[in-house]
C-alpha cells in the first residue's frame, strides 16, 4: 500500500439477535432482545442485527415460526439503542416491501 492510499474500513455488525436465533428455535423474547441490544450498544458495537434468523417475514411454517413478531423484537431493540444502528436482514421472496418499510 502506498502512502497516499487509505486502509479499508472495517465495520462490525453483531448478529447474535438475528442469526443466533436459529440456535434457540427463534425464541428470543423482547426482554432478552432489549437487554442484549443495550449491552452491545454500551460496548460500542456500531450495528446490531435483530429479528428472525432468516430475515424479515420469515416467521412462518416454512422457515419456523418465531415466539415474537419482527415488530416486537425491533421495538425492543430500539428502546435499548443509544448510538448503535439497528440492522435487519431482508431476502426478496421471503420478506415483503411492507415489512421492510415497517422495519425502517
Amino acid at each position: 500500500m502506498n502512502e497516499t492510499a487509505t486502509a479499508p474500513r472495517v465495520r462490525l455488525l453483531d448478529s447474535t439477535l438475528r442469526d443466533g436465533s436459529h440456535a434457540i428455535r427463534h425464541r428470543y423474547t423482547p426482554e432478552q432482545v432489549e437487554l442484549v441490544a443495550g449491552r452491545l450498544d454500551e460496548a460500542g458495537v456500531p450495528a446490531i442485527g435483530v429479528g428472525h434468523g432468516d430475515g424479515l417475514g420469515a416467521a412462518s411454517i416454512q422457515y419456523m415460526r418465531s415466539l415474537h413478531t419482527d415488530d416486537e423484537l425491533l421495538s425492543a431493540a430500539r428502546r435499548a439503542l443509544r448510538s448503535a444502528r439497528l440492522a435487519v436482514t431482508f431476502q426478496p421472496g421471503i420478506g415483503t416491501k411492507r415489512q421492510l418499510e415497517r422495519a425502517a
